[in-house]
C-alpha cells in the first residue's frame, strides 16, 4: 500500500486562481524525480483532500432562477387568482449562456449579471433599460451586506415622429416580392395603388412603441376621398399566421396576427377593419367603415362560434354625447381631421380633433361600463404597440399623415424583429409560451358577455406619468402569483420573503427600489469532482453519456465554511481499478478538478492537495 500526496504548490501564500501554467489550483501535474512501481491489478482511492474557493459563485443558466411581475396586486382571498390580472410572471435565468455551460462569478460579477438580464427581461417598454444594480457594503467594516436594485420608469413626452414603416397586412408581398401598394416617408403614408392584388395596404410604424406613461399617437386623415375606408391603431408586433393553420403554423404568405386570432368573425358585417380579402389586426383600431365612424378591439366574445379561447374584432359603442355612436364620418358634421390615441398605464383614451386640434372624446375609460362597454386594458400581451396605418384601395395618392407620437426612446438597442423586443415575441416561438399570452387573454376581464361580474379596475398613471401598478421580485414558488416554480433567488440575494415588492423612492421621481434584507449566502449551484487524469481508471459519467477520470465526488462546503478552506476526508474509502495487469511505472501525476460536465471547476485559489492511496486488489 501506498500514500500519494500531489500539490500544485507548497502553501496557500501565492494565489494562483486562474493561472495559465500547469500549477494552477484546479489542474496540475507534479513530475516524479524518480519512477514510482506500483503492483499488478492496482486500486485508487481518495484518502483526503483540501482546497480553497475563492469566493466565485459557480452557476450554469439554469441555477438561480428569479420572476418578475409587473401587475395588479393578487390578495390570498378565495376570489382572487391571476385571473384578476393583467400580468404574467416573467421567468429571468440569472446568467445567460449556453445551457449546461458553468461560468463561475464574483459577487461583482454577478450584480452586473442581474442587472443585464433584468434588463433583457423587463419587457414594459417604459422600464426597459433602465434596471441597475448595485452591491450594499458596510460603510465601516466593508463587508457585504446586500444587493440593491433601482428601476427607473419612463416619463418623458417628446414629439418623434416615426421614420420606418414595415408591412403589417399580409406577407404574401413579403414573399414574392410584388409591392405592396404603399409607401411611408416622414410621417406620410400614402397609397400608391401600384399593386394588382386584392390585398389592402396596411403598414406599422417600427422605430420604437409608445410610451404607456401618457404617450399620444395623433394620425391625420383629411388627406383621405370620403368613399375611401382607412384604419388607425395601435398593435403589438407578430409573425405572420397561417389562416386555417394547426398548432403554430406561420407561413410567409399569412396575415400578421395571433394564432389564436379568429379572422372570420366579425368580417361578414364590416366591422372595424372592413371586409378584406388580406386581413388586419391590431390592439385597438378607429375606422371609417363604410361612411361610420367605428372603434373596436381585439377581445373574447364567448357566445360567438369562436368561442372563449379566440380574440376576434369587437366594436365599442362609444356614444357619450360628444360624440354620437356609429357618427357618420362620410358627412362628418364636425369635421374631424385627425384622430388621436392617449395611453395611460392600462388604460386607453380616444379623441377626435379637428384642424384646430379642438378635442371630442370618442372613448375614455370608466369603472361605471359594463364589459361590452370597455375597451380591454393594455395588458402583458401588448404591452408594447406600434402606430398601424392602412388605407382601402381606391384613388391614388390617399394618405394618412403622423403628425404626433410619443416613444419609448429610453430603449437603447429597438429591433422589431429580435424575439426579446416584447414580452409577446418572446412567448410566441414556442407553443407553451404562446398559451401564456393566449391565457391572459382570454382571462374574464377581456371577455365583452361577463356583464360586469369580471369588470376589472383598469389602472392609469399619476400626476407624474408613473404608472399605479406595482412591481415585485419573485424568489421563491409562491402560490399566489403563478406560475413561479424554480424561482430559488432568495438565500442568494439576501431576500426573506417569496415576493418582495419594490418600493418607491421620491428622488428621483419614478424610480422604484428593492433592497436586501439580510446578507445574501454565495452558496455555488454546482458540485465538484475529482479526476485522476493519467491513468487507467474508468468511471461512467452518465450525465455526459461517456467514460470519465473522476475519481471522487466532493462537497461544495463543509457545512460551516462556504468559501476559503475546505478540508474533506471520505468516510469511506471507494477504491476503483487501474486495470493494470503488469506493474505499473509512474512518472507523473495529473490531477484536474471539474465539474458534472467535465469543466474544469475554476473557483479555486491557492493551495489544492489531493492524497491518493493505492493498494493491490485484495489485500
Amino acid at each position: 500500500m501506498s500514500l500519494v500526496i500531489c500539490s500544485n504548490q507548497s502553501s496557500d501564500t501565492t494565489s494562483v486562481a486562474r493561472d495559465q501554467s500547469i500549477f494552477k489550483p484546479y489542474s496540475f501535474r507534479n513530475a516524479l524525480s524518480s519512477t514510482l512501481k506500483l503492483p499488478k491489478n492496482c486500486q485508487v482511492a481518495l484518502e483526503s483532500v483540501k482546497y480553497n474557493l475563492d469566493g466565485t459563485i459557480s452557476l450554469n443558466e439554469d441555477s438561480y432562477v428569479l420572476f418578475l411581475y409587473f401587475g395588479e396586486t393578487i390578495n390570498t382571498r378565495a376570489d382572487e387568482s391571476m385571473d384578476n390580472s393583467t400580468a404574467y410572471p416573467i421567468r429571468v435565468p440569472l446568467v445567460s449562456g449556453n445551457k449546461g455551460q458553468v461560468r463561475e462569478f464574483t459577487f461583482e460579477d454577478l450584480t452586473n449579471s442581474i442587472q443585464s438580464q433584468l434588463n433583457k427581461y423587463i419587457y414594459h417598454p417604459n422600464l426597459r433599460d433602465s434596471v441597475v444594480c448595485e452591491i450594499r457594503r458596510n460603510s465601516g467594516t466593508n463587508e457585504l451586506e446586500g444587493i440593491k436594485i433601482d428601476v427607473d420608469e419612463f416619463a418623458t413626452l417628446t414629439n418623434v415622429v416615426p421614420s420606418n414603416a414595415s408591412e403589417f397586412g399580409n406577407s404574401y408581398f413579403l414573399e414574392d416580392g410584388q409591392d405592396a401598394g404603399w409607401s411611408y416617408s416622414e410621417g406620410e403614408f400614402t397609397n400608391s395603388f401600384s399593386s394588382l392584388s386584392d390585398f389592402e395596404p396596411v403598414a406599422i410604424l417600427t422605430d420604437s412603441p409608445i410610451s404607456l406613461g401618457g404617450g399620444k399617437l395623433v394620425v391625420n386623415f383629411s388627406g383621405i376621398e370620403t368613399p375611401s375606408n382607412w384604419r388607425v391603431g395601435l398593435s403589438r408586433y407578430t409573425n405572420p399566421y397561417e389562416p386555417g393553420g394547426t398548432g403554430l403554423t406561420y407561413a410567409q404568405d399569412g396575415m400578421f396576427a395571433p394564432m389564436y386570432f379568429s379572422q372570420t368573425q366579425g368580417f361578414e358585417e364590416g366591422p372595424v377593419p372592413g371586409k378584406t380579402e388580406g386581413g388586419f389586426f391590431a390592439d385597438f383600431c378607429v375606422a371609417n367603415v363604410n361612411g361610420i365612424l367605428k372603434f373596436s378591439h381585439t377581445a373574447v366574445n364567448s357566445s360567438s362560434d369562436a368561442g372563449p379561447n379566440e380574440i376576434q374584432w369587437l366594436d365599442i359603442a362609444y356614444g357619450n354625447n360628444e360624440i354620437p355612436n356609429n357618427y357618420n364620418i362620410s358627412e362628418n358634421a364636425s369635421m374631424f381631421e385627425k384622430v388621436e390615441f392617449e395611453c395611460k398605464g392600462e388604460k386607453i383614451r380616444v379623441r377626435m380633433l379637428d384642424a384646430d386640434d379642438n378635442a371630442c372624446v370618442l372613448y375614455d375609460y370608466s369603472d361605471g361600463y359594463s364589459s361590452n362597454e370597455l375597451a380591454k386594458p393594455i395588458n402583458q400581451a401588448c404591452w408594447t404597440m406600434y402606430p398601424v396605418l392602412s388605407i382601402a384601395r381606391g384613388d391614388e395618392g390617399d394618405n394618412l399623415v403622423v403628425e404626433t407620437f410619443n416613444p419609448c426612446s429610453n430603449i437603447s438597442t429597438h429591433n422589431i424583429l429580435d424575439e426579446h423586443n416584447s414580452w409577446y415575441q418572446s412567448q410566441y416561438r414556442n407553443e407553451y409560451g404562446n398559451s401564456a399570452a393566449r391565457q391572459i387573454e382570454t382571462r374574464p376581464w377581456n371577455d365583452v358577455t361577463q356583464n360586469g361580474s369580471n369588470v376589472l379596475t383598469q389602472v392609469g398613471i399619476n400626476a407624474s406619468g408613473i404608472i399605479n401598478l406595482p412591481l415585485k421580485l419573485i424568489t421563491s414558488p409562491s402560490a399566489v402569483y403563478v406560475p413561479s416554480m424554480g424561482a430559488n433567488v432568495g438565500r442568494l440575494l439576501g431576500i426573506t420573503t417569496a415576493v418582495k415588492q419594490f418600493g418607491h423612492i421620491a428622488d428621483p421621481v419614478g424610480r422604484r427600489q428593492l433592497l436586501s434584507t439580510v446578507p445574501p449566502r454565495l452558496l455555488s449551484a454546482k458540485t465538484m469532482f475529482v479526476r485522476l487524469e493519467n491513468f487507467t481508471t474508468n468511471s461512467t459519467n452518465a450525465h455526459q453519456g461517456n467514460q470519465s477520470k473522476i475519481i471522487a465526488h466532493l462537497p461544495r462546503f463543509d457545512g460551516q465554511v462556504e468559501t476559503g478552506r475546505i478540508f474533506h476526508q471520505p468516510n469511506n474509502l471507494i477504491y476503483l481499478d487501474l486495470n493494470n495487469s503488469e506493474e505499473l511505472k509512474v512518472n507523473s501525476f495529473d490531477i484536474s478538478f471539474c465539474y458534472s460536465n467535465e469543466q474544469y471547476a475554476t473557483a479555486l485559489t491557492g493551495q489544492a492537495v489531493v492524497v491518493l492511496h493505492f493498494k493491490e486488489k485484495g489485500s
